[in-house]
């Protein structure tokens, strides 16, 4: 007698020349394949999208130990099943997941680039200004931090105006940006040009971040968020963790407002324990590589397998970490000299004085610098099975010099 031994269509096969790993995208069961020599075989029928994601199995074979647990592993997690099967009756066809593109971003030929140039600009979903700014506030890292996430920094004036500011964000409404981060060193009330632009774009579809330090926090930003319809990103520091930070966060709890602490150390960390931030929900913590906190990061940042497969991945973010990255795709940079980024780790994609927004974001798609940086082509993740449960490339990773900051397959690299 034989059996249909196949998997789930929300199943993912996952393989390399070492291993190979059955995941289920709705439960998150993660099941490691045997060392069998019957596995190759089913694993090539399971990869083969002709085969309907199964195999006939003798049942010979089910009687091997190896083979009849993972089939019931299979099973239990109803990643699949194995059924009796009755010569002559028709085999099941299930569709493995396969990843198909409406628009690739990844291609190849001059006609289909001439294609995906008729709309490349739906990619672009947020778009982070740099405005000339100065501050006294001397923070030892200020222009570090930004390298690793949103942060007010110092950008001295450049080639673009007021009128240049104003057409790029008359052109984000008209494209669809989402979302518009400004950000300027010092104080933001006292920069011109910032309140200009929160004020004459009050009603814009984007959504208007505002990123600043907290030395300069007061109730006038308040005012200055509710007559804007502006969100206030608000960078806290250790050396601002005070009673008066406690009295702001929870006067102000509603979402306009949104505290960023920064910790780089386990007595940071310790410290926000006791700070009892927790009464403010709209806070968020971001680590900071300061080159000599590898243990830090370790112990905070790093993943295990305990807390990857903490929660189920979906198909949709399995199918983005083959093809895209999640923290850069659709994001630019630009700079008051003009100059635009799609990651600020990476060199400018071009300078908007010379070339027009399609024509850089066209660039983007076409070289793959950032955007399109992905696990599958870095060492040493390219060649570990988990590479798209992962999450992807973040701005650790560049500040750090290593890809995989895991616990899973450490390097000293």
């Amino acid at each position: 007698m034989e059996y249909w031994f196949y998997l789930e269509p929300y199943t993912f096969l996952f393989r390399n020349d070492k291993e190979a790993v059955v995941y289920n995208t709705l439960n998150g069961a993660y099941t490691v394949c045997p060392k069998h020599p019957a596995m190759k075989e089913i694993l090539d029928n399971w990869e083969d999208a002709t085969k309907g994601y199964g195999i006939l199995l003798k049942e010979t074979i089910l009687k091997e130990n190896l083979i009849n647990q993972f089939i019931s592993n299979i099973r239990e997690t109803f990643s699949g099943d194995c059924i009796p099967y009755k010569e002559g009756d028709p085999i099941p066809y299930l569709f493995k997941p396969t990843l198909f593109l409406n628009s690739d971003i990844r291609v190849k030929e001059e006609r289909s680039k001439k294609s995906l140039g008729e709309s490349v600009l739906q990619n672009l979903n947020e778009i982070t200004l740099y405005l000339p700014s100065s501050c006294t506030k001397q923070c030892t890292h200020c222009d570090d931090y930004r390298q690793q996430f949103s942060h007010c920094t110092i950008s001295p004036h450049g080639n673009l105006q007021r009128q240049d500011y104003s057409h790029l964000l008359v052109l984000a409404q008209i494209i669809g940006v989402q979302q518009i981060n400004f950000l300027a060193g010092g104080n933001p009330l006292e920069n011109a040009d910032c309140i200009y632009y929160l004020k004459n774009f009050i009603d814009a579809s984007f959504q208007k971040h505002l990123w600043f330090h907290y030395a300069y926090f007061n109730e006038k930003y308040v005012e200055l968020s509710a007559n804007t319809d502006t969100l206030l990103d608000v960078c806290v520091h250790p050396t601002d963790w005070n009673e008066q930070l406690t009295g702001y966060m929870k006067a102000e709890s509603n979402e306009s407002v949104r505290w960023h602490f920064i910790v780089s150390s386990e007595t940071d960390m310790k410290r926000l324990d006791d700070f009892a931030i927790t009464e403010c929900s709209n806070y968020y913590i971001h680590p900071f590589y300061t080159g000599d906190n590898l243990k830090f990061f370790q112990d905070y940042v790093f993943i295990d397998m305990a807390s990857l497969l903490s929660e189920p991945i979906d198909r949709k973010t399995i199918f983005r970490h083959k093809v895209l990255n999640d923290n850069f795709f659709g994001k630019l940079s630009i700079v008051p000299s003009g100059d635009v980024y799609a990651n600020v780790n990476y060199p400018p994609i071009g300078n908007i004085k010379e070339a027009s927004l399609k024509e850089l974001v066209y660039r983007e798609v076409t070289n793959q610098q950032a955007w399109l940086t992905t696990r599958h082509e870095v060492e040493p993740c390219r060649h570990c099975i988990n590479k798209d449960l992962c999450p992807s490339l973040s701005n650790y990773e560049l500040a750090m010099g290593r890809n995989n900051l895991c616990h899973i397959h450490p390097t000293n690299k």
